[in-house]
């Protein structure tokens, strides 16, 4: 089970390591269920840790535009277990729902409140 937090802005947090060779990184992802995909990482955070560009994907954004976006390829530990997705590279970490398949989420959505990812399918 992944444990996060619920901010002063009743938003979901969770902190994720992302693994490059030897060491890792911890990261607070925004938890997006508006956001299809698996991670977004910002460039700051791309040129921080050094990693290169992998892909352009398109994809739609929030208020319906078409854009096309870099990716990274990033390997999370989810749930225990080192997991390689690719990333877009957005304005701000965030979790979405690709990554969140198989789970179920638990939350109290008041300020200071628990945020629980629980993996109930592998795979």
């Amino acid at each position: 089970m992944i444990e996060g937090r619920i901010d002063n802005n009743v938003e979901a947090f969770v902190d994720l390591e992302i693994q490059l060779d030897d060491t890792t990184h911890a990261i607070a992802f925004l938890v997006d269920t508006g956001f299809n995909g698996f991670l977004s990482i910002p460039f700051r955070l791309v040129h921080q840790l050094g990693l290169p560009l992998s892909d352009v994907q398109q994809g739609v954004t929030a208020d319906g535009r078409s854009s096309f976006f870099d990716t990274v390829e990033l390997t999370v530990i989810w749930h225990g277990n080192p997991l390689t997705v690719q990333a877009q590279v957005l304005d701000e970490p965030l979790l979405g729902t690709r990554l969140l398949r198989g789970s179920k989420i638990e939350a109290a959505w008041i300020q200071g409140g628990m945020f629980q990812i629980e993996l109930i399918l592998d795979g």
